[in-house]
């Protein structure tokens, strides 16, 4: 995940149709940083703003590239 956060605030989070929640971040900020899922499933990711701009990439990245 890279966030370029310019103003407001920024929610995000990665929810598994399982249930699991493999990550929820209130008020996120510029920056670099993985998110890491330990099983199989379809995953759905949120992301809310308020009065916010900016910018989040995510990229998958499988295991032989870590």
């Amino acid at each position: 995940m890279e966030v370029e956060h310019e103003r407001g605030k920024i929610v995000f989070a990665v929810s598994g149709r399982n249930g699991s929640e493999p990550y929820k971040g209130n008020g996120l900020v510029s920056g670099i940083f993985t998110v890491t899922v330990s099983e199989t499933d379809d995953y759905v990711f949120m992301i809310k703003g308020n009065d916010a701009t900016g910018k989040i990439r995510v990229s998958n990245i499988t295991e032989a590239r870590l």
